[in-house]
């Protein structure tokens, strides 16, 4: 955003006015015409009209995004008045000091941008010093993905002028092109509108997690875009350009989240093994068995590589900085031992902590209250599958076990590393459309009350998706 008070003028005071009147209403106008402009091309563009929902329901999941974005910044600006701290700022506050290489030393910055020869005295005297979050506050070996989002931010600053609102609506626009890539996917499978809507365009807390200058924007992009190519693939539709994309995307995951990475490539390929097979679930057990076998047998030849010790590291990791922090919502957990046992030990704790938490005890803040009720009527739903499944097509229920066994890693592996319920609800964001969606399409809803089937509100959203 253009900063005023850095701006002197010479002349009387009338003048003055008009600049700054001038600037605020350019700050205003420029993200007004890029959301109009963006709601337009939901309309217009090929991508979005091949897609089964209808334009209005997309225009509709866009301005629902955009008003979340709104409360995100109403909240970090009112209740975390650190910047440096305020996961929606940091990334965008340090991007500025990495942009300002593009106006004064392009080359600077294009280096910056791509990573060449920039770990340097130079660049840290001059750019990275000036930063909050370019180094990380611990170092587990790991891709650090938070210089992606500050040189994505960068990036964007070229035209953005500094304009936060400007950042939020392409990061929106980037996670809703995932959520309509993962919702055309689903309902491909379940030829159902309504549960594919629901489950990528109206779980709250995956709207408002995706919906800020976040990581799990580009995370959900990455997944969604991803997921839409793999299935077409599976079909048969195959080119070069597919494969670039699923290169490109599976890139992104790696460097983005590495945990949902390993939890979704092994998934993709249970599906893809799984194809005419009667019994998809022996498929599914027997290759994960494999990927544990291997998984062992790398750390036994490179334990720097072992999958056991990167979980514990980065459990002590968590565990240290909650005690440092003093952080609120932080909760007890034993330390794991770099042993396997310790893990299949741990693990029913861990997969029902992720699956429950937060706890009505453990609401002390007003972003906990969401994801309560989010667990509440997912247990609810849960219920009724007992009472009323569906018989599923044999490519429902592949996928079906590839969205549940995809969620059961993530969740697996955040419950072992993660003794912090505010991280936890935001680290399952990725795989919780998956879930709702695995849920939902073993829930029968033709076997609900006649009542409800038929009520006007019911009836009409079928007609408006």
């Amino acid at each position: 955003m253009i900063d005023c008070n850095n701006l002197s003028f010479q002349g009387n005071s009338d003048f003055k006015t008009c600049i700054f009147v001038l600037m605020a209403v350019v700050n205003f106008l420029f993200p007004v015409l890029l959301f109009f402009g963006i709601i337009t091309m939901v309309s217009k563009h090929r991508f979005f009209q091949n897609s089964p929902f209808s334009t209005r329901s997309l225009q509709l999941a866009f301005l629902l995004r955009m008003l979340s974005s709104l409360v995100v910044y109403y909240i970090y600006s009112e209740y975390y008045t650190v910047r440096a701290e305020a996961d929606t700022f940091k990334y965008f506050d340090d991007s500025y000091h990495m942009s300002k290489g593009f106006w004064n030393h392009p080359i600077d910055f294009f280096q910056m941008l791509f990573g060449i020869d920039c770990n340097t005295a130079y660049f840290h005297d001059n750019y990275f010093n000036d930063m909050s979050n370019w180094v990380r506050s611990y170092d587990n070996g790991l891709l650090n993905d938070n210089r992606l989002v500050i040189r994505f931010n960068a990036l964007i600053r070229i035209f953005s002028f500094g304009n936060y609102h400007i950042h939020t609506l392409i990061f929106n626009f980037i996670a809703f092109i995932g959520s309509v890539s993962m919702g055309n996917v689903f309902y491909a499978v379940s030829k159902s509108k309504f549960k594919s809507y629901l489950a990528v365009f109206i779980i709250p807390s995956v709207v408002f997690w995706s919906s800020g200058i976040f990581k799990e924007s580009i995370l959900l992009f990455a997944l969604g875009v991803f997921l839409f190519h793999f299935y077409q693939a599976c079909k048969g539709k195959w080119s070069t350009k597919r494969g670039a994309v699923l290169l490109s995307t599976l890139c992104i995951l790696i460097v983005m989240k590495l945990y949902v990475f390993l939890a979704f490539l092994p998934a993709c390929v249970c599906y893809f093994m799984s194809k005419n097979k009667a019994k998809p679930y022996w498929t599914y057990l027997s290759i994960y068995g494999i990927f544990l076998l291997m998984g062992l047998g790398l750390a036994a030849l490179a334990p720097q590589y072992s999958f056991i010790s990167l979980i514990v590291d980065k459990q002590r990791d968590f565990i240290n900085l909650s005690q440092f922090f003093e952080v609120n919502s932080a909760f007890a957990m034993d330390y794991l031992e770099p042993t396997l046992w310790s893990l299949i030990e741990a693990s029913p704790e861990a997969i029902l902590n992720v699956f429950t938490k937060p706890w009505l005890g453990e609401v002390n803040s007003l972003l906990f209250i969401p994801p309560l009720f989010e667990n509440l009527l997912l247990f609810i739903l849960l219920l009724f599958c007992f009472s009323s499944r569906k018989k599923l097509t044999s490519n429902q229920a592949r996928f079906v076990f590839f969205c549940l066994s995809f969620t059961i890693i993530v969740y697996l592996i955040i419950g072992l590393t993660t003794p912090i319920t505010g991280a936890l609800v935001r680290y399952k964001i990725p795989a919780a459309p998956f879930l709702w969606f695995g849920i939902l399409m073993i829930l029968n809803t033709y076997k609900f009350p006649k009542g409800l089937r038929k009520n006007k509100l019911y009836l009409w959203l079928h007609s408006y998706l």
